[in-house]
């Protein structure tokens, strides 16, 4: 059987030529998806260290996961500091000023917008996870080694990870309301209850 290198050339090309298109249909839809998706820029006010408001829009920063505002975290030198109101100022200072816009398609459970925002080169969540004001939550693994080999923000001593933090405040709410119901008589924990 020898080889026909017109047919092999055949092959080839069409081959490539598939591609071609397939390549350019995922391009068409990225565009599509990209044309449907909500865009905000202007004045941005930082809410907590990973939402922001915009024209009455909230704005939930995709791949990251800041500390809460009620959350502390302690230094290796200097002992606790409220880390959750620290995120939400390196968020308000990053944003001060600046043309970010911000573009997001789907929506959390909070039904805050999911985005991500951008000026220029700069994208928003990969600035406040290499500067320690919160951890990766999907994206930005590579700028979170960097600030914990840095000792960046929160890395610089020991912090409860946000999603464990607000899992421990519920387990403490749901002890706090078992102690008052042994506290207080039947009919008082049923009229709240109701």
């Amino acid at each position: 059987m020898g080889w026909n290198v017109t047919r092999i050339v055949r092959r080839l090309r069409d081959w490539v030529v598939g591609l071609a298109i397939l390549a350019l249909t995922l391009l068409i839809i990225a565009k599509l998806e990209n044309g449907q998706a909500l865009r905000f820029s202007g004045t941005f006010l930082a809410v907590d260290g990973d939402t922001l408001v915009v024209e009455g829009e909230r704005l939930r920063l995709e791949g990251i996961d800041a500390p809460e505002l009620g959350q502390t975290c302690d230094r290796s030198v200097g002992g606790s500091y409220a880390c959750g109101t620290d995120a939400r100022q390196t968020l308000a200072d990053l944003i001060k000023g600046r043309d970010w816009e911000c573009l997001g398609t789907g929506r959390d459970r909070y039904e805050r917008l999911l985005v991500t925002c951008r000026r220029g080169l700069d994208d928003l969540g990969s600035l406040l996870v290499r500067s320690g004001s919160a951890v990766a939550d999907g994206r930005y693994l590579a700028e979170e080694a960097m600030a914990r080999r840095d000792g960046k923000g929160i890395w610089g001593g020991a912090f409860e990870r946000p999603s464990d933090w607000r899992r421990m405040q519920k387990l403490e709410d749901v002890e706090q309301m078992a102690r008052l119901r042994t506290l207080l008589p039947r009919w008082i924990v049923n009229w709240f209850e109701e």
